[in-house]
């Protein structure tokens, strides 16, 4: 029967009719399958639900009959598993996790009609109904489990066993947490836990938790009221300012993918054990119903939901993208804040710091041109090329110039962390909006920077060693750079967006390499290297140490980035696909050696072509390794695009009102908004 009206009917008429004793597992299936829409965006679900909900409240048999179903539905199989796993990370791992989910698509787990998760699995079989299930608001969840009231059953047996089970669950949770809280990497970023005489959270909840779980078992026995609350949710809380705190540390101790993974999974972890206990507290209160009721409809939805998508290797990949997001943004972060010009002074020094890179890459450019002119065997020219790329982003770090595509991974990751703090209030929006043009001022003052500079250097070069004879830029390499930044000629738009993807993934190897070298010490390991020491002395050991734990992520990025430059065209070459980068700054310095061999006689409209394909290659650096780079910072701190809805009103009236603070900085102090 097609799900609609009528199959609501004769499924509820099913639920009424079932016999005691009987599973009430088919009658349930044929429940959901009428609730069930034909696809996830249909909106007949809500509709189906809020029938279900009138006739629940209207008819006190079908109300009967659905309570002591799900009860005995509950009661027939083991609970504890859905309760205290369905849709926590597991401590097998990530990998070990997508195993299991590979394994479970190619041949499906076998049912078990003893478990809850099997039973969960066939009521609700297929993938859309965790989307459907969301589409239910959570006043109507809330009032299908006051309709409901499972404590009034007259079941009560399955009563004190749905409970017993609750109970169970909470004490795995809890002891779950316990040895978390215990890990050595936590101890690492969070010394204060290993301290003589300092009583850790999680040993304390674990042992607050036992007498807990014993009283609310008398309580339902029927013994004397015991007390059943207050201190464990303030242990609770505690061990949640431990996680917040660990989050913080690992800012200055680096962390790591199983530190991520820890403070993820405890965070999962508290906040079930929370509903559970609020659901096991309230439920020894008989005065208070409706509380009750929204409780364990909050707690079975988190599990429930957990649950249905469990096996989704989409969700795993997301929570794994979540996971190193979060280890490699927040120095992406903190080094953004250095690459956005808050006031006039440090976007004169952007202007300067740009101008030096943009000397040093009309260099390069030269070197890469007489690069080609020694006709290498293909892999031997791209890793030359690639040196060439790598030991001048280096040495631009060095120098402390500024690469203007290097910047937008960075500040993306600054902007994210400020939205994830902005509390929706006028001055947070505002913050924002400041944070927004500065971030454009800085970008656009470092891309005028390389260009301005790039672009006549090589101009001159170029006309200094044109008299040599042969000439480095001949005039078919001049006619070939030309073509190369024609748009309409050329695959200019895809090569460029394919530099804003390395650009973009440079962000994450820097992050990476800052974390790494945070987390393991990098500093005093090389300090104290024994031949190091021996050959330079311990001061400049020291000094050495202290200069590449700091620049690790830095250095590590321009080397992976120059790579990628230079092996990008050679891995297209060998897998026959047309694979290049086009880089904002090295086109200028391309555009001003290839003017320089033409004696500035181009062809006709080649000019004109080459500079706006210049223009766009930097607006595609730009915007691809921003957009990347911004996506995964929002990801880290959990929040969505969604979430910039507010700020765009504010930013368009800032465009309107004073559009010159997107170009120029005002004049006098940054605000403190301004720099996240």
């Amino acid at each position: 029967m097609k799900p609609g009206p009528e199959a609501l009917d004769a499924a509820l008429q099913g639920v009424r009719a079932l016999h005691p004793g009987a599973d009430p597992l088919p009658a349930l299936a044929a429940l959901t399958a009428a609730l069930r829409p034909r696809n996830s965006r249909e909106a007949a679900a809500r509709i189906r639900w809020l029938e279900l909900l009138r006739q629940l409240e209207q008819e006190p048999a079908t109300q009967l009959a659905l309570r002591e179903a799900l009860l005995g539905f509950f009661a027939a199989r083991r609970q504890v598993a859905f309760f205290s796993d369905s849709g926590l990370l597991p401590n097998s791992g990530f990998f070990s996790e997508a195993a299991r989910i590979l394994a479970h698509k190619l041949l499906p787990e076998p049912r078990d009609r003893d478990d809850l998760r099997s039973g969960i699995r066939e009521l609700f079989p297929t993938a859309r109904d965790a989307a459907w299930i969301g589409t239910i608001s959570d006043e109507e969840r809330h009032a299908f489990w006051r309709l409901l009231r499972l404590s009034g059953s007259e079941n009560a047996n399955a009563l004190q066993q749905f409970i017993a089970q609750l109970l169970d669950a909470a004490l795995v949770l809890s002891h779950r947490i316990c040895g978390m809280g215990l890990e050595p990497e936590l101890a690492r970023v969070c010394p204060r836990l290993l301290e003589p005489g300092v009583e850790s959270p999680f040993i304390a909840l674990n042992a607050e938790l036992l007498g807990v779980v014993e009283g609310i078992r008398r309580t339902l026995l029927g013994d004397e009221e015991h007390d059943h609350g207050g201190h464990v949710f303030v242990l609770l809380e505690q061990c949640a300012e431990v996680v917040q705190r660990a989050r913080q540390a690992s800012a200055t101790f680096g962390t790591s993918m199983r530190l991520s993974f820890i403070l993820v999974r405890l965070t999962q972890h508290l906040e079930r054990l929370r509903l559970l206990l609020e659901v096991l507290t309230l439920q020894t209160r008989p005065d208070a119903p409706a509380a009750l009721s929204a409780s364990l409809g909050d707690f079975l939805h988190a599990a429930l939901a957990g649950e249905l998508r469990r096996n989704s290797l989409r969700r795993h990949a997301a929570q794994l993208l979540g996971l190193v997001a979060l280890r490699i943004t927040g120095n992406a972060a903190r080094t953004g804040e250095h690459y956005i010009a808050a006031d006039r002074a440090d976007w004169i020094a952007m202007w300067r710091r740009a101008g030096g890179a943009g000397l040093l890459i009309a260099l390069l450019a030269l070197l890469k041109i007489l690069a080609s002119t020694l006709h290498l065997p293909p892999v031997t020219q791209a890793w030359l090329n690639a040196g060439i790329y790598a030991g001048g982003f280096a040495l631009i770090h060095m120098l402390h110039f500024v690469i203007a595509t290097k910047q937008p991974s960075m500040t993306a990751a600054t902007l994210a962390a400020a939205i994830s703090q902005a509390g929706g209030r006028l001055r947070d929006t505002e913050r924002i909006v400041d944070l927004l043009a500065a971030t454009l001022r800085s970008q656009l003052a470092a891309i005028a920077g390389n260009v301005l500079v790039a672009l006549p250097v090589a101009v001159l070069v170029g006309l200094a060693l044109a008299q040599q004879a042969p000439p480095p830029v001949s005039a078919a390499k001049a006619a070939r750079l030309l073509a190369e930044l024609d748009a309409l000629r050329s695959p200019l738009v895809a090569h460029a967006a394919i530099a804003g993807v390395w650009l973009f993934l440079t962000g994450l190897v820097s992050g990476y390499l800052d974390n790494r070298a945070a987390s393991m010490r990098l500093e005093e390991r090389i300090a104290q290297l024994r031949w190091l020491g021996a050959a330079l002395g311990e001061r400049r050991a020291a000094r050495i140490g202290r200069y590449l734990a700091e620049h690790a992520g830095g250095l590590g990025g321009n080397l992976f980035f120059g790579l990628m430059l230079g092996l990008t065209p050679a891995a297209g070459l060998l897998l026959g696909l047309p694979l290049d980068i086009r880089h904002v700054a090295f086109s200028s310095a391309n555009l001003g050696y290839a003017l320089a061999a033409m004696d500035f006689a181009p062809p006709e409209g080649a000019l004109a072509r080459a500079c706006a394909g210049v223009a766009l290659i930097g607006f595609i650096n730009l915007t691809v390794s921003f957009g990347l780079a911004l996506w995964v910072a929002m990801r880290s701190h959990g929040i969505g695009f969604a979430r910039l809805a507010p700020v765009l009103p504010r930013l368009a009236a800032r465009l309107r009102s004073d559009p010159r603070s997107f170009v120029v900085p005002p004049v006098g102090p940054a605000s403190a908004g301004q720099c996240g």
